[in-house]
């Protein structure tokens, strides 16, 4: 049986000489994994998952169309793209003229979301704009645009799954005790902060006797702060009388 001492080499140089040797690829293959950056000059670099002939990421200086970018492949079929600073997303078996992306548009400050576009159909766009981006409003707030690329679709449908808070509109409701039968009677909300440069505004009583006890309900002085609520009875019957602000 061989002993562990015959496995040495038969003198001390040699031995010194491959145990630098060692110390030299050791040093080699820490430096190689600390490089601060890795150059490619050609070609691109592939990473495919274990038996799969599909990459699952790619970056590459053109990856089809002209463009340097980054790419990842889901099994399904799904990827997505990051290239010329803009985001996109799709199906290699789909074929979009315009594919769904997320970019930031050159006027600067402002985020576009867009749906794609299929064999020739149009596509939607959510437009997050900054407040000192030159496509925000005139007093430099911030917005969010919907728009259509549609020609004569000009209208889009916003669908809120939850609780829609404008800050343009503003509603509640008052009680009003009326001081005399057949004479208005007026109680003034203020306090409000109603966004807009014009206002209206719209009342109505919860009676089951309008017009003939309820005679009447009205709205004035309506201003981004409140407005003053009129109601008139043939009695002197407490009424609650619901409003609402809208600013344009």
């Amino acid at each position: 049986m061989p002993r562990q001492l015959d496995q040495l080499p038969a003198d001390t140089t040699t031995l010194a000489r491959r145990i630098r040797d060692l110390e030299r690829q050791v040093t080699e293959l820490r430096a190689s994994r600390r490089a601060a950056h890795t150059a490619v000059s050609e070609g691109a670099v592939t990473v495919y998952r274990p038996g799969s002939d599909i990459p699952a990421a790619l970056m590459s200086p053109d990856l089809g169309d002209g463009n340097a970018g980054f790419q990842t492949n889901a099994d399904d079929g799904t990827y997505a793209r990051l290239e010329s600073g803009e985001m996109t997303f799709g199906a290699r078996e789909v074929s979009q003229f315009l594919p769904t992306g997320i970019r930031a548009r050159a006027v600067g400050g402002t985020l576009d979301i867009q749906s794609g576009m299929i064999s020739g159909g149009a596509q939607a766009h959510i437009l997050m704009v900054s407040g000192d981006s030159p496509l925000s409003p005139g007093n430099g707030a911030p917005m969010i645009s919907l728009m259509w690329d549609g020609s004569g679709q000009n209208d889009m449908i916003v669908d809120v799954s939850g609780l829609l808070l404008p800050r343009n509109m503003v509603w509640g409701s008052v009680t009003i005790t009326p001081s005399a039968a057949n004479i208005p009677t007026s109680v003034t909300v203020s306090g409000l902060t109603v966004r807009g440069a014009t206002f209206t505004a719209q009342v109505t009583p919860a009676a089951n006797t309008p017009g003939t006890q309820v005679t009447g309900v009205g709205a004035t002085n309506v201003t981004s702060s409140g407005l003053t609520v009129w109601l008139t009875r043939t009695n002197l019957t407490a009424t609650t009388v619901y409003w609402e602000i809208k600013g344009q």
